[in-house]
């Protein structure tokens, strides 16, 4: 059960970056703003914290287990 979530967890990140790169961060694209705060940096600061957060649970979702642990 547990590969499942891994790959898709992996699969929900590779997607959040692509669409993050080809649709969302635009060349010369400040518009709309949110409190003064042009596009490109609050879609950046939430795709980073997405990919933080699926960072976190990838961690309590990894599939193989270390060979050197006691």
């Amino acid at each position: 059960m547990q590969s499942k979530q891994w790959k898709t967890l992996v699969l929900l990140v590779i997607l959040l970056t692509i669409g993050a790169f080809l649709l969302l961060f635009r060349e010369n694209k400040l518009d709309p703003t949110l409190a003064g705060i042009p596009f490109v940096f609050w879609t950046g600061f939430l795709v980073t914290c997405l990919v933080v957060f699926a960072t976190f649970l990838g961690s309590k979702f990894f599939p193989f287990e270390d060979p050197k642990k006691p």
